[in-house]
């Protein structure tokens, strides 16, 4: 089933991580983004893919999602952002942790489509505070390894 990108962004992503959540419901692996029925890893948009990690389910609904390319990358960004605020890390190395466990994930899952639904009740999204305090912290890195002059 492909995701039908149609007007509002907002809605799309909630329901690009309610659509992850029922992949990693269905099958869950770490290491990878994917994997088939063997346990080998696979293109998450695959159609041979059984098993999906976080961040590989929220890909899968991105590229298998039909209409307004441009809306549905927006919207996957959008909802991989709020996937990382929920985990506070990389999603992909996240759901990789030894001592993860599928409930954890799904929980995420859920908190990220949390972070989302507070944006539309607040002024202030915490979505949006994490992507402004991205911005704002963009140069940091390069002053920590820049030689003096």
């Amino acid at each position: 089933m492909a995701l039908e990108v149609s007007g509002g962004t907002e809605a799309l992503e909630e329901q690009m991580l309610f659509e992850a959540y029922e992949l990693v419901v269905s099958g869950w692996c770490q290491g990878e983004g994917a994997q088939d029925e063997m346990g080998r890893p696979i293109e998450p948009s695959s159609a041979f893919a059984r098993r999906w990690s976080a961040a590989g389910a929220l890909e899968r609904v991105w590229r298998r999602a039909v209409g307004d390319q441009d809306e549905a990358l927006e919207a996957f960004e959008r909802a991989n952002l709020a996937l990382a605020a929920a985990v506070k890390d990389v999603p992909q190395r996240w759901n990789d942790r030894p001592e993860r466990t599928q409930d954890e994930v799904l929980a995420a899952l859920l908190d990220a489509r949390r972070f989302l639904e507070a944006r539309s009740r607040a002024p202030l999204a915490l979505v949006e505070d994490l992507v402004d305090s991205l911005d704002r912290y963009e140069s940091i890195p390069t002053l920590i390894f820049e030689k003096p002059a």
